[in-house]
């Protein structure tokens, strides 16, 4: 009996194994299917390219950005810029990178096609027809971004705030799709960088956007904040050894006037956290404090609300999140909870150990215009079969509430300011509200520029757009990167976005 009781007892543990195995084989196909295709590992995907006329890939407009030949090879189009400024959206046909060619290869080597038709096709002998994949981008705007860098290396990325779709992800150094097979022979040279996309894996000190989180969480954690007046006298002063904030010891202009040593965050015995360019703000609201990226202020703030509560919204809004989108792949940011006063503060600014991507800095943008509500990026706009089927089409997904409708609002009043009379005036379009916040992020302590940011959107429901602009070593946010976003955003109004 004790046997039979036993046997029953296995068998509905066998049973219980089997369903929760075959559960997770689903959730695992769904979740990282997509990304078993696009490793260039998978033999399947290999031996496809060899039976299969791989599909188009096109725009959001038709632009055909690459297509196969009577030869079976790769083609992509004829205007280099073109082909430079969609690279790392497209990709490449030998897996260097994770573009469309590669991310999307289920859909371009018939893989979703009904198990009857890729039957038929193997019975008749003849190669099979790929479906064809339409991206969310636009190529002219683009293009557009790609030429506004100039010769600066870094990223510039539009998207639709409410929908989730990107409109524009360039990243340079770029690569020429047309010459991967050089690339890889040493026929032609690559910079050792041009194959990662900066838009979703560049990791960037945030320097002064991250001013966003540490206003959000002001404006949660702090009652009656956006009333008060602060005192910008210059620098803060820190105790060198145990990193303690020390309120009652100030420095003359003199003393805090910018020399090597200040650079490196330190006057005499002090340590110390300075504004850019040493510039003193005196008495100065909190909405002024924002506009102007006042580091003292935002540095008492951040001791003010403390390393938990920071982290804690900084967790919220995707920070440090590790992303699990179904369109791209995305390197994860970080965020480092401070032990030390002086840490705090410098993290609060943007500036301690904080790492961040320009996809993650600018969706946090565009929540703030949402409401606070994340949208997923997607990059798949649509995808037709060889017989002219559409069997996907582009659906918005919310991946989180960022912050309450509340605090959005209050983000972008303060990010209005900033356009309109503070750091990023450079970012003004005419005929639409501008939001949005410069960063001038070190990165060196030598004689390297730092790096300039701009992230923001347009406060209107009939162009919901959203921008972050990177440019390394590009000095000034407001300077340099803010008319870059300007440039880019009157270009998508023009499209009709």
């Amino acid at each position: 009996m004790n046997t039979r009781n036993n046997i029953k007892g296995l068998l509905i543990v066998f049973c219980v194994m089997f369903v929760i195995l075959s559960v997770y084989l689903v959730y695992t196909t769904d979740q990282y299917g997509t990304r078993w295709f696009a490793s260039p590992y998978n033999s399947r995907v290999n031996a496809q390219k060899n039976n299969v006329i791989a599909g188009d890939i096109l725009d959001r407009n038709g632009v055909t950005l690459a297509t196969t030949d009577s030869e079976g090879d790769r083609v992509y189009p004829s205007d280099t810029s073109l082909r430079l400024a969609t690279a790392h959206v497209v990709g490449d046909n030998y897996g260097q990178t994770f573009g469309a060619e590669n991310f999307f290869s289920k859909y371009l080597l018939g893989f979703d096609q009904s198990l009857f038709t890729r039957v038929s096709t193997a019975l008749s002998g003849r190669p099979g027809n790929g479906s064809d994949v339409v991206l969310t981008i636009d190529s002219k705007l683009s293009d557009t971004a790609f030429s506004a860098m100039g010769n600066f290396d870094g990223a510039v990325v539009v998207m639709n705030y409410k929908t989730g779709e990107l409109l524009a992800s360039v990243s340079k150094p770029s690569f020429d799709p047309k010459y991967v097979a050089d690339y890889l022979n040493g026929k032609k040279d690559l910079d050792s960088s041009a194959m990662v996309n900066r838009v979703n894996s560049g990791k960037y000190t945030p320097g002064s956007v991250f001013k966003m989180v540490t206003a959000l969480a002001a404006v949660r954690y702090l009652p009656g904040v956006t009333e008060r007046t602060f005192h910008c006298d210059g620098p803060l002063a820190f105790d060198a050894k145990t990193g303690k904030y020390l309120p009652d010891v100030h420095f003359t202009s003199e003393e805090y006037k910018q020399t090597d040593e200040t650079k490196a965050g330190m006057i005499g015995e002090y340590r110390v956290v300075r504004d850019y360019n040493d510039e003193y703000h005196g008495d100065i609201t909190f909405a002024q404090a924002f506009a102007k990226s006042c580091n003292h202020v935002f540095a008492q703030l951040a001791m003010e609300i403390g390393a938990d509560r920071l982290a804690r919204v900084a967790r919220e809004v995707g920070i440090d999140a590790d992303f699990l989108f179904s369109d791209m792949v995305t390197a994860a940011g970080s965020f480092e909870k401070a032990a030390t006063d002086v840490d705090l503060a410098w993290s609060g600014v943007g500036q301690y150990t904080d790492i961040a991507t320009p996809l993650s800095v600018c969706l946090l943008a565009g929540s703030a215009g949402n409401g606070g509500v994340m949208m997923q990026p997607k990059l798949l706009r649509e995808v037709r079969t060889s017989s002219g089927a559409v069997t996907h089409q582009v659906q918005p997904e919310t991946e989180r509430r960022a912050m309450s409708a509340a605090e959005a609002a209050a983000l972008a009043d303060l990010m209005v300011q900033v356009v309109e009379g503070g750091t990023g005036r450079s970012a003004r379009v005419s005929g639409v509200t501008v939001a949005g916040k410069t960063g001038t992020a070190e990165v060196s302590s030598d004689e390297k520029a730092p790096n300039a940011w701009f992230a923001g959107f347009v406060r209107d429901d009939a162009h919901p757009l959203a921008v972050c602009v990177v440019l390394e070593q590009g000095g000034s946010g407001g300077s340099h990167a803010a008319p870059i976003a300007a440039q880019v955003l009157k270009k998508a109004i023009s499209l009709g976005y």
